[in-house]
């Protein structure tokens, strides 16, 4: 069942990063910045992890979009049932902590990037009030812990070895801005068009 649903992802985060990628690469080239370098390579995986998240949580889209209602607001009720439930989404989060510090100066601290991880989690679990899925406070606090953990895993080694991040970051605008440009226009794309483009795509290729 899990090989399945990972295949799944991967053909969605696939098909996304076809149109993300050239999008992604027009705003860094109106920001300023070398397209070739290690940090598009970051930002492309950072975006491909978005997509990944928004497919694995069943956010809404232009074609499914219904109100249902469902919420566990009780922590952990579940986790000697479903443990591999709970790690899964510490995993999901995990790449988000470890990527924020990497690529913009002003998640360099834990409180930023857990505040950051925190906003996009109870935007997911607000969204998928108009989904099939259940809003659960486990998922914000597990997503919170993913992302600790994540951050721990880069920002640890870089103290101690005294790496500078973000990596190859020299412009002010980009730093500041520009993260929530990539966020919008991941939503965006995935709310409008990855529904039609994925089977078209995944139809026309196979």
């Amino acid at each position: 069942m899990y090989l399945l649903r990972f295949l799944g992802i991967g053909m969605d985060c696939l098909s996304s990063m076809i149109l993300l990628t050239p999008a992604i690469l027009l705003i860094l080239k109106l920001s300023g910045r070398k397209l070739i370098s290690f940090h598009t390579v970051l930002l492309l995986l950072y975006a491909c992890v978005l997509v990944g998240i928004y497919s694995v949580t069943g956010l809404p889209d232009a074609r499914y979009c219904e109100f249902d209602f469902s919420c566990n607001a009780i922590p952990m009720v579940d986790l000697l049932s479903s443990p591999s439930q709970y790690a899964l989404n510490v995993l999901m989060f995990l790449p988000v902590g470890f990527l924020l510090p990497l690529l913009w100066d002003e998640y360099q601290g834990w409180k930023q990037v857990l505040g950051f991880c925190f906003l996009l989690t109870v935007f997911i679990e607000a969204a998928q009030v108009f989904t099939f899925r259940t809003t659960d406070i486990d998922d914000l606090l597990t997503n919170l812990l993913g992302a600790g953990i994540g951050y721990a895993l880069i920002r640890l080694p870089a103290k101690k070895w005294r790496w500078r991040l973000p990596v190859g970051i020299s412009n002010d605008y980009e730093e500041k801005y520009d993260q929530w440009s990539y966020l919008v226009l991941i939503l965006f794309q995935q709310f409008f068009i990855q529904p039609w483009w994925s089977p078209f795509f995944w139809d026309t290729l196979l």
